[in-house]
């Protein structure tokens, strides 16, 4: 449970170390979506100042190769200590096919919101892939973590999408993945982020709930819920939303 409070603690961060030489501090990041380009390589300091290394606006595996770079000169040639973080967007987890089709799904939908009459921009992101063995077809779902800056609104869609090898097809597009959520009575959920994809594509999804009752500023409850999508923008419950209560109180099938 404590994995799933890190993971929705911070937004959803691609690769990322914390390198460090006596009381030197750095992170080196990179950064899917960039602020301005599809993908960043950022060096920052203590001091929170933020360097952009290198980016791409095409191929987002150049900047996973060069914040490896980066970050391998940092030790051998700079005598800095690195340890990666822990993988929070599941990104470089993905076949360099499957970043392809993540590239092609990420660009189009800033550019989307580019031309929106309320314009957003795509903030963050998690993905998982499947392994492909049934019926030779994998499914790549990705979760896009939108905001609005004019009105502050923040959402996510999430691309459920297959692939032959040869071709691919968006099967549905989800929006809002909690309202797709079994919540049992007394229960709000919170926050919904995709953990995985089976091999006949069905999503694992983990949550935060809270109680209506609760006068705690933090989250009350983790749980998880697998579901089925359909190719019209909806999903059947494979499983009860299971969770458990930081207090003990409370274990639950909801639905």
């Amino acid at each position: 449970m404590l994995l799933v409070g890190i993971l929705f603690a911070y937004p959803a961060q691609a690769l990322e170390f914390e390198c460090a030489s006596g009381a030197d501090n750095r992170f080196i990041r990179q950064e899917l979506p960039g602020i301005a380009h599809l993908c960043e390589v950022t060096v920052t300091n203590a001091s929170n100042e933020r360097r952009v290394m290198w980016y791409a606006n095409h191929d987002s595996m150049f900047c996973s190769e060069k914040t490896i770079e980066l970050k391998t000169k940092y030790e051998k040639e700079w005598g800095f200590k690195c340890d990666q973080w822990p993988d929070h967007d599941g990104v470089d987890q993905l076949s360099s096919r499957h970043r392809t089709i993540l590239d092609a799904e990420l660009k189009f939908l800033i550019e989307q919101g580019q031309n929106q009459d309320t314009p957003f921009v795509v903030e963050g992101l998690k993905a998982a892939a499947s392994s492909g063995k049934a019926n030779n077809v994998d499914t790549l779902v990705v979760q896009f973590f939108i905001h609005e800056p004019q009105t502050g609104a923040t959402s996510d869609i999430t691309h459920v999408i297959q692939d032959d090898g040869v071709t691919w097809n968006t099967l549905t597009r989800l929006d809002s993945l909690v309202n797709h959520i079994d919540a049992e009575e007394g229960y709000v959920v919170d926050s919904a982020l995709i953990s995985n994809v089976t091999d006949n594509g069905a999503l694992e999804v983990i949550t935060v709930i809270e109680s209506k009752n609760s006068t705690s500023a933090q989250a009350d409850c983790y749980g998880n819920q697998t579901l089925a999508t359909q190719n019209n923008g909806k999903v059947i419950a494979k499983t009860p939303h299971r969770f458990v209560c930081s207090d003990s109180t409370k274990s639950a099938d909801a639905g």
